[in-house]
C-alpha cells in the first residue's frame, strides 16, 4: 500500500519519481491537446464543429460583454438561435453563463473559429483526467492506450469534444472529486491548485455544474471523515471551487441585476419543467383568477411545454425586463405552491425524468452547421435542425454510444462483484455512479431529459473501465492508493 503525501517540493512537470501524477504536467498538457485534435474526427462526418441553438447565443452574449468593456467590435446578425433581447448593460445578457459566453466569443473569433472552442475545452478535460494516472509501466500504458482507442472511436467522448457547448466541461467536476477521493494526496501542491482552478472554470461554465460540484464535495468530505483521513487541506480543496464559483456569481449578479444570486440572469428552467410536467401549469390556471402573477400577465393560456414557454416567439422571449425579473422572483413561490397542491404528481415527474435521463447518453441534440462552411464564422451559425438531414454516421452513433456505455458499466459491475477492482477504486467507481445519478436529477429531473445532459459525463464509464484494466496490468505501482 502506498501512503504519505507528495512533498512540498514535488516536481510538477518532469515526471520525477516523487511525483505520482507524472502525466498531469506540461508534457501532459501538450499530449492532451494533440489527443483532443484527433478526437475531433466527428467533425469530418458533420462537416465542421457540432452546435446547438445556444451556441450562437453564447457567442452573441460574449460579444456584447466585450462591447460593454471596450466598445463595439462589429455588427452581429441575429439568426434567431433561441436568444432573448432586451435590457441594457449586463442585465440584458440573459444567458446561463457569462464566463463561458466570453470564452466562446474569444475562441470562436480566432482564425479557426469554433474548432478552437472545441479543441481547447476538450484539452482541459483530457488533461484533468491525467491527474488520475500514477506512474505506470509499459504494459499498463499499452492497456490504457488500447482502451483509449476504443473510447475515442465508440464512446460519446469524441462527439462532446467536437461539440461547441459547455457540456463536456461537466466531466472535469466529476474527475476532480474522484481525484480528491483517492488521488489528491499524491499530487503536488501546484498540481492540486491547477486542478482546482480547472474545476472552478468548469463550474462557472454552466449553472448546473454548481449543484453537481456541491453534492460531490459533500460526498467526498463525508467519506474522508468516515475513513478518518479528513484534513483541512482536503476540506479546502473540496469547497474552494464551489465557494469561488458562488462568490463570482454573487458579485456578477449584484453588478448585472442588483440582486444577490448564485445564478445571475438565469432562465426560469425549474418553472418551465414544472409547467411541462403539469403541477405549475395546473396551479397557475387556478391562481391567475386571484393572484397577480407576472406569468398571468404574460400568458393568457399557460404554456404546455418548455419550448412554448422559453423559446416560442410569443413566449418568455417577448417579456419586458420588468416581467422577466418578476417571473424569476415569483418562480420559487409558484413551485412551492404547486408542490403543496400536487406533491405526488410533481415527485413522480421529477423521479421519472431523472431515471429516463440516466440512460439517455446518445448524440441527439448535436447538430451540424448549416451550411458547413459557416463553421468558421459563428456570426452566421444555424443548426440544420432536421434529424433526417443528419449524416448517416451521426445517426449510427446515436445507437453505438449507449451500447458502449452500458457494456462498460456491465463489465465494471461484474468486476467489482468478483473482487477484481481494488477497494480504493471501488469507492471511486461509487462516486462516479453518484455523479451520474446527481447529474440525472439536476439536468433530467429539474430541466429536461436529453442526451447531451447525461452523455457529457457518461463517457467516463468506459474511461474508468480502461483505467482499471490498465492499473491491473501495471507491475510497478500497487493499485491501492488510499
Amino acid at each position: 500500500m502506498r501512503t504519505g503525501t507528495a512533498p512540498v517540493g514535488a516536481v510538477f512537470d518532469r515526471g520525477d519519481t516523487q511525483n505520482t501524477a507524472p502525466y498531469f504536467g506540461i508534457k501532459g498538457l501538450v499530449l492532451a491537446f494533440l489527443i483532443a485534435v484527433v478526437l475531433c474526427w466527428p467533425m469530418l462526418i458533420a462537416g465542421g464543429p457540432l452546435i446547438f441553438f445556444d451556441t450562437y447565443a453564447y457567442f452573441e452574449r460574449g460579444q456584447k460583454l466585450v462591447e460593454l468593456v471596450i466598445g463595439p467590435v462589429g455588427a452581429v446578425a441575429d439568426p434567431a438561435a433561441g436568444t432573448q433581447e432586451g435590457g441594457n448593460g449586463l442585465q440584458g445578457l440573459r444567458i446561463r453563463s457569462l464566463p463561458y459566453s466570453l470564452y466562446v466569443y474569444l475562441t470562436a473569433s480566432s482564425p479557426i473559429g469554433l474548432y478552437l472552442t472545441c479543441i481547447l475545452q476538450g484539452t482541459a478535460v483530457l488533461w484533468a483526467s491525467f491527474s488520475l494516472l500514477p506512474k505506470l509501466d509499459r504494459s499498463a500504458l499499452r492497456a490504457i492506450g488500447s482502451g483509449a482507442i476504443v473510447i475515442g472511436l465508440l464512446s460519446g467522448l469524441p462527439w462532446f469534444v467536437s461539440y461547441a457547448m459547455p457540456d463536456i466541461l461537466g466531466a472535469i467536476v466529476a474527475i476532480y472529486y474522484i481525484c480528491l477521493l483517492t488521488r489528491i494526496d499524491h499530487l503536488s501542491p501546484k498540481q492540486s491548485a491547477v486542478l482546482a482552478l480547472l474545476t472552478t472554470g468548469a463550474i462557472l461554465a454552466h449553472y448546473g455544474n454548481l449543484p453537481l460540484a456541491g453534492a460531490l464535495a459533500l460526498a467526498v468530505l463525508a467519506w474522508r471523515t468516515w475513513r478518518g483521513s479528513l484534513r483541512m487541506a482536503t476540506v479546502a480543496l473540496a469547497l474552494a471551487p464551489v465557494l469561488v464559483a458562488i462568490s463570482f456569481n454573487l458579485a456578477l449578479g449584484a453588478l448585472a441585476t442588483n440582486e444577490t444570486s448564485a445564478a445571475p440572469n438565469r432562465l426560469p428552467i425549474l418553472l418551465a419543467r414544472s409547467l411541462e410536467d403539469g403541477p405549475a401549469r395546473w396551479y397557475l390556471e387556478d391562481a391567475c383568477e386571484t393572484r397577480d402573477y407576472a406569468m398571468c400577465e404574460l400568458f393568457e393560456d399557460m404554456p404546455q411545454d418548455i419550448t412554448a414557454f422559453l423559446w416560442a416567439e410569443e413566449g418568455y422571449r417577448t417579456a419586458s425586463d420588468a416581467q422577466v425579473d418578476a417571473i424569476r422572483a415569483e418562480e420559487n413561490e409558484i413551485l412551492i405552491e404547486a408542490f403543496m397542491r400536487y406533491p405526488v404528481e410533481q415527485t413522480r415527474a421529477l423521479l421519472g425524468n431523472a431515471v429516463l435521463q440516466t440512460v439517455k447518453v446518445g448524440t441527439d441534440d448535436m447538430w451540424p452547421v448549416d451550411p458547413p462552411s459557416a463553421a468558421l464564422s459563428p456570426k452566421s451559425l444555424a443548426p440544420i435542425d432536421d434529424e433526417a438531414a443528419k449524416p448517416f454516421g451521426m445517426k449510427a452513433f446515436d445507437a453505438i454510444v449507449p451500447i458502449t456505455t452500458l457494456f462498460a458499466a456491465a463489465i465494471l459491475v461484474l468486476a467489482a462483484a468478483s473482487g477484481r477492482i481494488d477497494r480504493s477504486w471501488q469507492w471511486a467507481g461509487a462516486l462516479l455512479i453518484a455523479a451520474l445519478m446527481v447529474n440525472a436529477v439536476i439536468f433530467g429531473g429539474l430541466s429536461a431529459p436529453v442526451d447531451r445532459y447525461q452523455g457529457r459525463i457518461a463517457w467516463l464509464v468506459p474511461a474508468f473501465l480502461a483505467l482499471i484494466i490498465g492499473l491491473r496490468q501495471d507491475r510497478t505501482t500497487p493499485t491501492t492508493l488510499d
